[in-house]
């Protein structure tokens, strides 16, 4: 996940606005992932020049090896209670597309797949399982509080 915000941090800073990063693995999908960018609108205001820096940016950003990635943009808005959203696709490029475009990418961009993307930090991993054992301890503290009192209230005067 830390790729995907890093690389959408690079697109904002780069002008695009709502920017949203997806990696998605997975049945139906390439064998590497597909990323897919969407941003409200793009630094020239001109679909084809910002969808095209948007891959650029993405080639040199992203640290993981992806199969597929897919540009877009979104519009639409509110007026009261009625909402219209509005999604064009500017761009579907291959890796290897991108690659003849832009060469290769540093060593340190290709270490793993997108499969590999779609992780927990270790700090989140740890901390489920802290507050799985507390949980477990404070579920055997309270069955041995009932066993106790049920022992005292059973017992004769």
């Amino acid at each position: 996940m830390g790729a995907a915000l890093r690389t959408s941090a690079a697109l904002q800073g780069a002008g695009y606005q709502k920017v949203d990063v997806n990696i998605a693995t997975g049945a139906g999908r390439p064998a590497d992932g597909l990323v897919r960018v969407s941003y409200s609108r793009g630094p020239t205001g001109y679909d084809q020049q910002d969808a095209q820096r948007a891959e650029h940016i993405v080639w040199d950003t992203l640290r993981y090896r992806f199969g597929e990635l897919v540009i877009v943009k979104v519009s639409g808005g509110c007026a009261g209670p009625v909402c219209v959203s509005r999604s064009s696709r500017l761009a579907r490029v291959s890796y290897s597309r991108l690659a003849g475009r832009f060469g290769p990418r540093p060593a340190r961009l290709e270490s793993t797949g997108a499969a590999d993307a779609i992780t927990f930090p270790a700090w989140a991993i740890v901390l489920a399982v802290v507050l799985a054992v507390a949980v477990m301890a404070a579920a055997a503290a309270v069955m041995i509080m009932i066993v106790r009192s049920r022992d005292r209230t059973s017992r004769p005067l």
